[in-house]
This record gives structure tokens, C-alpha cells and sequence, in this order.
């Protein structure tokens, strides 16, 4: 399979190569399915070796300013 992108909002992407499927579970919150070996990689982060089935989601982080969890940002 060739490379999917499992963080379309980010500046950079972080994409997903070598797996037999990947399934966006919620565009909205960054939700995917990985089938497969595989590996997460970006430009500004170190490459990860999946190496079984997986589920990727965005990062969360708590914003002390809003009281609220937000998605974190490159």
C-alpha cells in the first residue's frame, strides 16, 4: 500500500507506509485503523515500526486557559 496520511491537520503529516489497509474510523477527531505490518512516519518525528494491527488517533492535550482537551499541534 502506499503512504497514507493519518493526520491531515498537521503541518507536516505523519504518514502511514507498507500496511495492507488503513481505515479512517472519524475524520473529525483523526481516527485510523491500521491492517498489518507497517510504518508511521513524518518529517518531524522519528519513523515507528508497527508491527501488528493498530488504531492511530491524534494527540490530545489539556489547555489550562479553556478547561478543555484540544488537539495537539506541531
Amino acid at each position: 500500500m502506499k503512504l497514507v496520511n493519518v493526520a491531515p491537520s498537521s503541518t507536516e503529516g505523519h504518514f502511514v507506509k507498507g500496511a495492507i489497509q488503513v481505515i479512517a474510523l472519524d475524520e473529525v477527531q483523526e481516527t485510523f485503523s491500521v491492517k498489518g505490518e507497517s510504518v508511521l512516519t513524518s518529517k518531524n518525528h522519528t519513523d515507528l515500526k508497527l508491527k501488528q494491527d493498530c488504531l492511530i488517533t491524534c494527540q490530545q492535550v489539556f489547555n489550562p486557559f479553556s478547561n478543555l482537551y484540544e488537539k495537539s499541534k506541531d
